[in-house]
């Protein structure tokens, strides 16, 4: 009986997973790959690797649940959650790179940046392995599942370095762009950043409301297509012109 349960589980995860999260590996692939090959410049790199690394997050989630009941498995899982959440960072970054388009700003600056939300990221793997955090194993039949101090304190992390952030920056991005075009692409993007950012948010959410299948099922049907349409607004946006 066990096995049989455990069997119908693992492959309605791999249902879920063959529709929900594969799809972002691709997607994500593909504008990287546009950028990249229309132009390497700071601008092109720094946003190439937001959707870089928000592949690389759903490979190795996809690649976790494969691997399901393993001693891999777990790992793969909170390192996909650790680039998930730090691929989202670099929405941040892209917007300080655009508002400094004009002033030339060093390379040195940007690495620095970005290594300061990397090592800020890994609070994900500190939490979420040493202080059970993420649950991801047999005692929830590999579904995952994320703790309420880890849910409060991503949702703290996301406020105080991501969305507080990108307000402040949306700001002045509205104040250095003149020109009806230029307007408008600046509102797609700041609304596609948000709309990522929503995405983040309700994934935590998700991981933490565990047995409540309403919002589950609602996540699975909306947040998807939400990401997705973000992904593609923000790669419209600024993705075809950055200098």
């Amino acid at each position: 009986m066990y096995n049989l349960l455990f069997q119908n589980e693992f492959i309605l995860r791999l249902t879920i997973v063959s529709i929900f999260q594969i799809w972002p590996i691709f997607y994500g692939a593909y504008f990287a790959y546009k950028l990249l090959k229309r132009a390497k410049n700071k601008s092109t790199f720094t946003l190439s690797s937001f959707f870089i690394l928000v592949s690389l997050a759903y490979f190795l989630a996809t690649l976790s649940t494969f691997l399901i009941n393993t001693p891999v498995s777990y790992f793969l899982y909170i390192f996909g959650i650790y680039f998930f959440f730090f691929s989202h960072c670099f929405l941040i970054i892209i917007s300080w790179v655009i508002v400094k388009l004009d002033e030339k700003s060093s390379y040195w600056k940007l690495r620095l940046i970005v290594i300061f939300y990397g090592i800020l990221s890994t609070y994900v793997l500190w939490i979420g392995f040493y202080f059970n955090g993420i649950i991801y194993d047999s005692s929830t039949n590999w579904v995952p599942n994320f703790s309420l101090f880890f849910l409060i304190f991503s949702w703290t992390f996301l406020l105080t370095f991501l969305i507080i952030p990108q307000i402040y920056f949306s700001f002045k991005l509205l104040k250095v762009f003149e020109g009806v075009i230029l307007k408008r692409r600046i509102n797609m993007f700041i609304i596609s950043v948000f709309l990522e950012l929503s995405v983040v948010f309700s994934l935590f959410l998700y991981n933490n409301l565990f047995d409540n299948l309403i919002y589950r099922t609602f996540y699975l049907l909306i947040m998807p297509a939400v990401s997705t349409f973000a992904a593609f607004l923000i790669y419209k946006s600024f993705g075809k012109e950055l200098e």
